[in-house]
């Protein structure tokens, strides 16, 4: 592509120097009627230095050249009487305009080239904030996960009642922080860029639901329609997951639980419903806020990252998410983002078969 610009920059460079040579020779050749090839010596002049700029001496160079040939042939003109000594002063005037012209796009070009530089050196710092995330969780959780299985070695070998409650209470707090790593390290990545693939969004909440509907006894259900988009199957799951632990963490035996993904207009609309206990609405504008969890949850309390990483993703995606609650009743999780089409389904594949039609084309549900 570099080398594609350099050739069109010289052939536009050429063609000017042409352009400009035939004009100036008609500003001499065309006493009293100079006016227009004047002109246009100058403003093809402008129109090229505003596409490209060129290095600050080459300017210099080319901006004299024309100020003196255009100004000798105004002054020749003005001296055999044929135009008014007071047009002269065009010359100054127009190569003020330039030099103003010249000054505006070298601050334009400098500004890009500044944030250019700005960009790169943020998805710089990005990159090395994913990856000290990523690698210091990877340690922190190897080191937990190793002290775990200490801990839980001594629950179930020891004999003492006493050691084995607090090496339960050792290894519970060794899960907690090990779940707190692991949540770390998501809110980090849902918020970089990624690539874009196709997401089968039936099929992805089927599987989310057969996922769930065996952690906990809940009344689970799920029902889309919308079929293949444009997306983030891993981050769109993980912020699914932190909305249904979310959900079976407020929640008894029995509650409901259930997905539901629609298409409204030009939006993908998830939603994420649950029959528990709901949040005050005192805190339903805190909910979203890192690290905070609201005093109404007691001993169901998380890291107060969950609902967080669910916020960071949205936005990053230029997408939205919103709650209603009712105290007794339950909650409404409700994510919306563009809706981007996934590619058409070729002949053969899955839905030219009625045997073949993804359960969540209806309601599915999981009983407790």
């Amino acid at each position: 592509m570099s080398d594609i610009g350099s050739r069109l920059r010289l052939v536009l460079v050429v063609a000017w120097a042409v352009f400009a040579g035939v004009n100036c020779y008609l500003t001499f050749a065309l006493p009293g009627n100079e006016t227009i090839p004047y002109h246009l010596v100058w403003a093809s002049f402008a129109l090229l230095y505003g596409l490209c700029p060129w290095p600050r001496r080459a300017t210099l160079v080319v901006f004299a050249v024309i100020t003196v040939v255009t100004g000798v042939a105004l002054v020749r003109h003005a001296a055999t009487g044929i135009i008014k000594w007071e047009e002269t002063s065009e010359t100054v005037l127009m190569g003020a305009i330039l030099l103003l012209l010249i000054w505006h796009v070298n601050r334009q070009w400098n500004a890009q080239f500044r944030l250019r530089a700005l960009q790169q050196a943020d998805r710089h710092r990005s990159e090395q904030r994913e990856n000290a995330a990523r690698f210091g969780s990877h340690e922190v959780r190897t080191r937990l996960t190793i002290a775990r299985g200490y801990a839980q070695l001594i629950a179930d070998q020891s004999a003492e009642s006493t050691v084995r409650e607090d090496a339960e209470l050792v290894v519970a707090e060794l899960v907690k922080a090990s779940a707190l790593a692991t949540n770390l390290l998501t809110l980090v990545r849902v918020v970089e860029p990624s690539a874009l693939e196709p997401v089968d969004v039936d099929r992805m909440l089927a599987e989310i639901l057969r996922r769930w509907s065996v952690t906990a006894d809940r009344s689970w259900s799920a029902r889309s329609a919308v079929g293949t988009m444009q997306g983030d199957n891993e981050r769109l799951e993980a912020v699914l997951d932190c909305l249904l632990e979310n959900a079976v963490k407020f929640t008894s035996p029995g509650d409901t639980i259930a997905m539901t993904s629609d298409a409204q207009g030009d939006e993908l609309v998830l939603t994420v419903r649950d029959s528990g206990a709901g949040i005050p609405a005192a805190d339903l504008d805190s909910v979203f806020e890192i690290f905070r969890t609201a005093p109404s949850a007691g001993e169901r309390a998380g890291s107060g990252l969950g609902l967080a990483i669910v916020k960071a993703a949205m936005e990053a995606r230029g997408g939205t998410v919103s709650v209603a609650s009712s105290l007794g009743r339950g909650t409404i999780f409700t994510l919306r983002f563009p809706l981007l089409p996934g590619p058409p389904t070729a002949l053969g594949e899955a839905g030219s078969d009625s045997t073949d039609r993804d359960p969540l084309d209806e309601l599915v549900d999981v009983g407790s």
